[in-house]
């Protein structure tokens, strides 16, 4: 009879202990990963852009770059000192007052990155046309 107590425990500790991982595993899978978008795509030089972020860190700030020849051109609102600021659910808008900048872009494609202060980054490809 107690053997088989024995076992029972043993075999109860193995289900708690296999049910605990598998609880840390879900919890980690679920790490949200920061995503970028622009739109448009596309555009000519001078094209007002409106940047998408997700799965950033609530309330981190968020810089929004594009280097051209070794040039950073931030994309930012005016009066905020360049960053756009996370929500509470890790999501972000920005509606950047300048559009693609108009000197020294030749027409292709460019990486644009979002670089947050919290250590977040991601990017985003966007295609600048030959302007008509």
């Amino acid at each position: 009879m107690r053997c088989w107590m024995k076992l029972s425990i043993l075999l109860i500790t193995m289900f708690l202990v296999m049910a605990i991982f598998s609880v840390g595993m879900v919890f980690a899978v679920e790490e949200k990963v920061p995503s970028l978008v622009v739109t448009p795509l596309s555009g000519e030089p001078g094209t007002k852009l409106i940047f998408y972020g997700a799965g950033f860190i609530p309330g981190e700030k968020v810089k929004i770059i594009m280097t051209v020849d070794e040039v950073p051109y931030a994309f930012a609102e005016s009066g905020t000192g360049g960053f756009v600021t996370v929500n509470e659910y890790g999501a972000f808008k920005l509606k950047p007052a300048g559009g693609i900048p108009t000197v020294m872009l030749k027409p292709g494609v460019y990486t644009i990155e979002a670089i947050g202060d919290k250590g977040s980054q991601a990017t985003t490809p966007l295609e600048v046309l030959e302007k008509q």
